[in-house]
């Protein structure tokens, strides 16, 4: 189990109950293909892995000698335990153990699967009964005629909570990422928030330097932001540039504890100018650990995912925090 997995007995019970309700990314899809894969979500360790072509996600424990089944292995469909070799299908059950082929398998012998989709590259899961049916629609990503780019997972140590407010922060860019795109000191517009059925939408326009690699053009544009964000911690930015360009930036935060958050980030662009995908990349990682370094630095660095009681002072353009921490408070009263 990772460090992570000791904190979360400071979690609120409250809010567990709440991000229980949600669906969290677990994995990238082309990460499970070859093997499973372990992560921690809030404290409890869990294994991905496919069996018969689907995206299954369960307790990464062995109920015989309690073995990792993230350190196991696929054969005929089915996920491999590492110690004693028993077979594991979709829905949990062990349908086979090898040195006794003809031995009788108790029915114990299944593990606790938890609900899962897959969708737009990624693997989500849900420990609880949702709150709703899938996960982000994030079907940019899944057009014909984008090019893409996965990022990740990298752990970030703060809240996940403190992640998805600074992706929704629109007033850091000429400070944070004064290196890779932040513009000039200007003025940062007003940003109107607006309820959804799972979160927020808000339009507001955004000076940036437009450019997408670390040797671009620094003239800076006014550019039509679009962020449409889904409880808990998932976003989606969709930028329009003034040439037509389009670029949809999706990142969404796994809550390891309280204070370390898996954050998997993935972005589509229309790629009018044809270019190559791995300055992109690169551009892209850097801007994410500008993200990274600041959020970290953050205090406290334990702190409520709802935010409240940490002394801090709102200030006009924190609309999206403000609306944020008001809708935790409804569901954690």
């Amino acid at each position: 189990m990772s460090a992570a997995a000791n904190t979360v007995d400071a979690v609120d019970p409250a809010e567990l109950d709440v991000l229980r309700r949600h669906w969290h990314p677990v994995a990238r899809s082309d990460a499970i293909d070859d093997g499973p894969v372990g992560v921690v979500l809030l404290g409890r360790p869990l294994v991905v892995f496919r069996s018969g072509g689907q995206a299954c996600v369960a307790t990464d424990r062995c109920p015989h000698r309690g073995s990792p089944l993230s350190m196991g292995s696929y054969d005929d469909d089915c996920l491999v335990c590492p110690y004693h070799g028993l077979r594991y299908a979709a829905d949990g059950r062990c349908v086979a153990f090898p040195s006794r082929p003809d031995a009788r398998l108790p029915k114990r012998l299944t593990l606790e699967t938890l609900h899962t989709r897959e969708s737009h590259g990624l693997v989500w899961a849900c420990a609880g009964e949702p709150a709703s049916d899938d996960p982000p629609d994030w079907r940019f990503y899944d057009r014909p005629d984008v090019q893409t780019i996965q990022i990740g997972p990298d752990r970030w140590l703060a809240s996940a909570s403190r992640v998805a407010e600074n992706f929704n922060d629109i007033a850091h860019f000429s400070t944070i990422h004064r290196v890779t795109f932040g513009p000039s000191d200007r003025p940062v517009a007003p940003q109107k928030i607006t309820a959804t059925d799972g979160g927020f939408t808000s339009s507001v326009g955004v000076y940036q330097q437009y450019r997408n690699t670390l040797d671009g053009s620094v003239e800076e544009v006014e550019a039509a932001y679009r962020y449409d964000f889904t409880f808990p911690f998932s976003c989606e930015l969709t930028i329009t540039y003034p040439d037509g360009e389009i670029e949809c930036i999706q990142l969404s935060a796994l809550p390891e504890s309280a204070t370390s958050s898996l954050v998997f980030q993935q972005s589509a662009r229309t790629n009018l100018g044809n270019d190559p995908v791995e300055p992109w990349r690169d551009f892209q990682a850097a801007v994410n650990e500008e993200d990274r370094v600041i959020c970290e630095a953050l205090q406290p660095r334990e702190v409520p995912f709802r935010l409240d009681n940490t002394g801090e002072v709102a200030l006009p353009t924190d609309a999206f925090s403000i609306a944020y921490r008001r809708l935790w408070k409804s569901l954690c009263p």
